[in-house]
């Protein structure tokens, strides 16, 4: 082992844990290193005979510390040489190791995004926590949040990224791309990701979020009606013709009966405000209000992903352009969400495996 810099003895001997350090230490215990080194192995350069490349958890860890707090390549360079903090859990040493650069940061970046990596990391830790018995299948909240992109024109090509474009929501414009997301109603911890330009309709996505196996269906008033599509009917089942009611005999030439959503599957969506605020003061629209409080008090855990992505990791506004690269940053950014709910419930991670802490198979294991 090399030498203790004075610099390192000084900071190991101080006297406060910083916030960064206390994250850091609770992620190192929860992310499975192991397995997402193994799916981005493949890809990685290998050593030869000229410049030998960064260790490849080195770059990992490097792109999880962007990911975090959400800087660009130039600045996570910077804070890689200005925090210890940062360098320990990178694991670099300024008098020993080099310090990949922004160039390497981003071609790093580039290639995850080529192999869809980020994706197939997000999808084999849920395959984990569904295994482990964190993540359950059997109720799904669907969602979607406005992520702002720079909606200036000087730039090189004189243009705004086409990929992206406007939508109004309570009253205001704004110009980016929609994250839906599905959660788990239970757990809350995200399944499934999609990522669209601003002005597509939440409703018209919800299909793609949906795994097939869900018992109940919950929503905003954004989705009102998602029982009537034809994509979620074909999706889940219609109800038999036996059971529905029997139609009034009429006349002339009968219509085709319309299939509907089979009745075992419970649609939970919020009402839209102005129906409830419409009524009359009375019973009836103080039941209303108690019933979507009600709605609305599980419905809550599909908005915490959008908290951490947004307050937590800093991502309110792109600064890269395409739908590719974005919702690439977005599955690395939901599946540390994952992670970062679980270890606050205080899931573990042992060999690779997530358990509950206060399991019986946690307990046989140990």
């Amino acid at each position: 082992m090399s030498q203790l810099t004075f610099s390192e003895i000084e900071y190991s001997s101080k006297k406060k844990v910083t916030r960064k350090e206390i994250f850091f230490e609770k992620m190192e215990k929860i992310i499975p290193f192991q397995l997402c080194l193994n799916i981005i192995r493949p890809f990685y350069a290998v050593a030869g005979n000229g410049r030998q490349p960064i260790p490849l958890e080195t770059m990992f860890r490097m792109y999880l510390v962007q990911s975090w707090y959400n800087t660009s390549d130039e600045a996570t360079e910077d804070l890689l040489y200005e925090n210890d903090a940062v360098r320990r859990f990178v694991g670099v040493r300024l008098n020993v190791d080099a310090i990949p650069d922004e160039t390497t940061l981003w071609r790093f970046k580039d290639m995850l995004v080529k192999n869809g990596l980020t994706e197939t990391i997000f999808e084999a830790i849920n395959v984990c926590l569904a295994e482990g018995g964190v993540l359950c299948k059997a109720g799904t909240i669907v969602d979607a949040t406005i992520i702002e992109a720079p909606s200036s024109t000087k730039n090189r090509d004189k243009k705004r990224d086409p990929a992206m474009s406007s939508t109004r929501k309570n009253n205001k414009y704004h110009f980016g791309f929609k994250s839906h997301i599905g959660v788990d109603d239970e757990s809350g911890l995200i399944h499934s990701i999609e990522t669209t330009t601003a002005s597509v309709a939440d409703i018209d996505v919800a299909v793609e979020l949906f795994h097939g196996e869900e018992q109940r269906i919950r929503g905003d008033a954004g989705f009102v009606g998602i029982e009537k599509r034809e994509d979620i009917i074909n999706k889940f089942g219609a109800e038999p013709e036996c059971n529905l009611p029997p139609r009034p005999i009429k006349r002339g030439r009968q219509p085709k009966q319309k299939p509907i959503l089979r009745q075992d599957l419970k649609v939970l969506v919020n009402k839209k405000r102005k129906k409830i605020s419409s009524l009359p003061e009375g019973e009836e629209k103080t039941t209303l209000k108690a019933i979507e409080k009600a709605k609305s008090q599980i419905r809550y855990k599909v908005e915490l992903p959008f908290r951490y992505v947004k307050q937590v990791f800093g991502f309110r506004k792109t600064r890269v352009r395409g739908l590719e690269k974005n919702h690439a940053m977005l599955c690395m950014m939901y599946a540390l969400t994952n992670l970062y709910i679980c270890v606050n419930k205080g899931v573990l991670l042992i060999n690779n495996k997530f358990y509950r802490g206060n399991s019986v198979v946690l307990q046989t294991n140990l």
